[in-house]
């Protein structure tokens, strides 16, 4: 393989697809990093989209707070012994600080370990200005495109039909049974097939790539009338999205029970939403119950699954700490 096999790969029909949807990934990160004041947990999760496992498992161990901090001092003067200090304060690996110059000034500095994953095209630079010129690439988010893509010749059927039954997986649908099974076949794949599978996941859907690289999996009932409800949108589109979102600091969560007030076809404003409600409706885990709030409390302290609503559910009795406030699934 050469820089000829390079340019083979980014004329690939697949290939553009993957830069443009990376690029998207890598300037909303950029974004965000460069306003630490309005950092948060859940805005944190683009970042760690590129910074990867080791800063996703050692970040959130600190308060938000010091990490602002850091970012701040970085942005105000970025010299080398200040990520040094954000390296030490975290104990990150070398490559991760690389990815974290990378993503605050993708114009001047290389993602981490390029030239190593720039190998499997048979290639290597040591000049990452190179590359820029060699391959007229815009900036680092091209590179960064380049060594996270799966080129065709390297995706086995078996993969690809792999990724397509975790992209299948409903958290109110699918059978429990049927996630665990998928769950142990991903967990028998050697380490370069679970590489391949987890970039991809990353790009496409990150609570699916949540369910298959995390341990901690915990079940949830979500308060459907009060999500359609918050902030008086009466809107099933932040339910939906919710579903895809279905994941926080330490825990990611499968499968998910939805529990609405029986009058919420009532409250939906436009007919596209109560066909979305109609469609949910057919799904395993989904129930109309009033008083909703009796179903949902009853069903979180049988299964011992957490509870999804800005409700405070004072009059029942229940674990306290299984109630997450819904704000928390979004970075707003």
């Amino acid at each position: 393989m050469s820089i000829q096999r390079i340019y083979n790969v980014i004329s690939e029909k697949d290939y553009k697809e993957h830069s443009q949807k990376t690029r998207k990934i890598v300037e909303k990160a950029n974004t965000i990093l460069r306003k630490p004041r309005e950092l948060n947990e859940r805005k944190m999760f683009w970042v760690y989209r590129v910074l990867g496992k080791d800063a996703e498992l050692k970040i959130p161990k600190k308060h938000i707070n010091d990490f602002q901090f850091l970012i701040m001092h970085i942005l105000k003067k970025p010299k080398e012994n200040r990520f040094t200090d954000l390296r030490r304060y975290y104990k990150l690996k070398e490559e991760t600080i690389e990815n974290l110059k990378f993503l605050l000034f993708p114009d001047k500095f290389p993602p981490g370990g390029y030239n190593e994953k720039l190998k499997k095209y048979g290639v290597e630079f040591y000049n990452p200005q190179v590359i820029l010129k060699r391959l007229d690439f815009k900036d680092f988010i091209d590179l960064y495109a380049l060594i996270t893509y799966i080129p065709l010749d390297v995706k086995t059927p078996f993969v690809q039909g792999l990724i397509d039954e975790i992209l299948s997986i409903d958290p109110i649908d699918t059978k429990i049974s049927l996630y665990t099974k998928i769950k142990e076949i991903f967990k028998s794949l050697g380490s370069y097939e679970k590489q391949m599978l987890e970039l991809q996941l990353k790009n496409i859907s990150y609570y699916h790539y949540r369910l298959m690289s995390r341990k901690s999996i915990k079940g949830v009932i979500i308060d459907g009338s009060n999500v359609v409800r918050y902030n008086d949108q009466d809107s099933i589109l932040r339910l939906v999205d919710l579903l895809d979102n279905l994941y926080i600091e330490n825990i990611t969560f499968f499968p998910a029970i939805i529990v609405f007030d029986r009058n919420i076809e009532y409250v939906l404003k436009n007919e596209e939403d109560k066909d979305i409600l109609k469609k949910m409706s057919e799904k395993k885990r989904i129930y109309f119950e009033s008083p909703a709030d009796e179903l949902i409390v009853h069903l979180s302290n049988r299964l011992g699954y957490y509870m999804i609503s800005q409700d405070k559910f004072n009059e029942y009795q229940f674990d306290k700490d299984k109630l997450l406030e819904f704000r928390r699934f979004f970075d707003e």
